[in-house]
C-alpha cells in the first residue's frame, strides 16, 4: 500500500429525518465489521457525515450521482478473486464501494482478514 490511505464516510448515527433520529442500517453493519477487525479500523480514515445531501467531502470525490453512504474509497486500485463484479466502482480516477456487502468483502480482501460468508 502507498502512504495514502482508504477512507470510508459513515452517516453519523441518530440523523433526523420526518423529524425523528435515525440510524442507517448499512453503515451500523460496516460498523460491526470494524468492532469484529479493530486493525483494519486503525489502517483506515474514518469520517462520519451528516445524513443531508449533498454529502461533501464525498460528492466532490466522486461526483454528486456517487455520495450514498457507506462509502469507501480506494487509496489506489485493487483486485482480488473474492471479489465480486461491481463490488468496486470507478469515478474521477478513484476506485470505491458502496454498501455494506461490497464495502466488507473489499476491506476484508485487502486487509487479508475473515470474508463474509456468501
Amino acid at each position: 500500500m502507498t502512504a495514502a490511505r482508504d477512507r470510508l464516510f459513515l452517516l453519523r448515527p441518530d440523523w433526523i429525518d420526518q423529524d425523528r433520529p435515525w440510524f442507517c442500517m448499512a453503515c451500523a453493519a460496516v460498523e460491526g465489521f470494524l468492532g469484529y477487525y479493530p486493525a483494519v479500523r486503525e489502517a483506515l480514515d474514518v469520517a462520519y457525515l451528516p445524513y443531508p445531501r449533498p454529502r461533501r467531502p464525498v460528492a466532490d470525490l466522486l461526483g454528486e450521482a456517487n455520495q450514498n453512504l457507506p462509502m469507501l474509497i480506494l487509496a489506489e486500485p485493487f483486485e482480488h478473486p473474492d471479489l465480486r463484479e461491481g463490488d468496486l466502482n470507478e469515478a474521477d480516477g478513484l476506485w470505491f464501494a458502496t454498501n455494506e456487502g461490497p464495502i466488507t468483502r473489499v476491506l476484508a480482501a485487502r486487509y487479508r482478514v475473515s470474508p463474509p460468508h456468501p
